[in-house]
């Protein structure tokens, strides 16, 4: 009979403790999960939604305030995240399908993956575009550096248009670092 009262007792506290171990791992609610990316430190980063016609699609455009913002190389930074609920899109893949789309209107855009993993079945990819069209419609005249990663419940997508004379190494190394480390909440 004690034995048989102390496992009753044990029960509860195990479960407790049980879950206290993995509520800091849970997995995001469908449809606020978002990506958190620690921007360079030297400029002021405001953001503003990207009105979408879609519940299953949030975007973001985080652009640079101040002073600063007329010499900085990349002016905005736009987050896109996809719901895959509605939309089962993966990363593998995207870096092509992007590059087919931007050679559509320069022929001369060239495509480099600069980092590719999996983790836990979820796939990140960063990779450049080379000779884009700028807003100006002028061919080769910018860089696109992507991000694509997948979550648990979406795919995000952070994009950065740089224009070419501006695309240096320590540039393309700052944010390298900057995407990489991002984290998925």
């Amino acid at each position: 009979m004690v034995q048989m009262l102390r496992t009753y007792i044990s029960l509860p506290i195990f479960v407790a403790c049980l879950c206290c171990a993995f509520c800091g791992r849970a997995q995001p609610t469908p449809g606020k999960e978002k990506i958190v990316i620690d921007f360079p430190g030297e400029y002021r980063w405001k953001s503003t939604g990207i009105p979408k016609d879609t519940k299953g699609i949030r975007g973001t455009a985080y652009s640079i305030r101040g002073s600063a913002a007329e010499k900085a190389p990349v002016k905005t930074v736009t987050v896109t995240t996809i719901d895959r609920r509605y939309y089962p899109m993966k990363a593998l893949g995207t870096p092509e399908e992007k590059w087919e789309f931007e050679k559509a209107g320069c022929p001369e855009a060239s495509l480099d993956i600069v980092d590719k993993k999996t983790v836990n079945g979820r796939t990140s990819i960063l990779f450049v575009i080379k000779a884009t069209r700028s807003s100006d419609e002028t061919c080769g005249s910018t860089v696109l550096l992507t991000y694509v990663a997948e979550g648990p419940t979406a795919l995000h997508t952070v994009e950065l248009v740089i224009p070419q004379e501006h695309f240096t190494p320590e540039l393309q190394q700052q944010w390298r670092d900057a995407l990489l480390q991002s984290q998925i909440e």
